[in-house]
């Protein structure tokens, strides 16, 4: 028998990956299960449509393909909240009636990885329209201090601080 390399190669459709699994037992928790890993590969392709769909404007589409892919990935993999975030895009796509969902998915995004200035941008822009200001404000400030030079969450920042004057100071 020859040394096992540590790598295992994966057919799935047309494509073919190659796993390296980490060293340790087969119990490790590094250790690449290839279930897993499958169902990882076919949410990638699941999303990749739901792209497709999103970017024809099929919003309702795309949100179906993206809440398949969700459920292939464990519950806390980073891709649910970039899949969250597709979805809060969906939702504000389809008017400013649909906001509140899409800062549910926005918050859902969030709880898997709670520094993506992606969803906390999306989130600020849902507060901004339905003119909860300070919510607006606190998810632009949390961006900035992350990313000082993210023009997107300056910009906003910028659009909220003239709104809450304006409210305040011209009654």
């Amino acid at each position: 028998m020859g040394k096992n390399s540590g790598k295992n190669k994966i057919e799935w459709g047309s494509k073919s990956f190659e796993l390296r699994r980490s060293r340790g037992s087969e119990n490790s928790p590094k250790a690449i299960d290839k279930d897993t890993t499958m169902f990882i590969l076919m949410s990638q392709e699941v999303k990749d449509e739901g792209n497709k769909l999103f970017q024809s404007k099929d919003y309702e589409g795309a949100m179906l393909n993206y809440e398949k892919a969700i459920k292939l990935l464990p519950r806390n993999h980073i891709d649910v909240s970039h899949l969250r975030s597709n979805m809060a895009a969906c939702y504000m796509q389809l008017g400013i009636n649909e906001f509140p969902r899409a800062i549910h998915e926005c918050n859902l995004a969030l709880e898997v990885a709670p520094k993506y200035s992606k969803a906390l941008l999306k989130r600020a822009r849902c507060y901004e329209a339905l003119n909860q200001l300070d919510l607006a404000l606190n998810d632009v400030r949390t961006v900035l201090k992350l990313e000082p030079n993210n023009f997107m969450a300056a910009e906003i920042e910028g659009r909220v601080k003239t709104a809450i004057k304006k409210k305040y100071f011209c009654r």
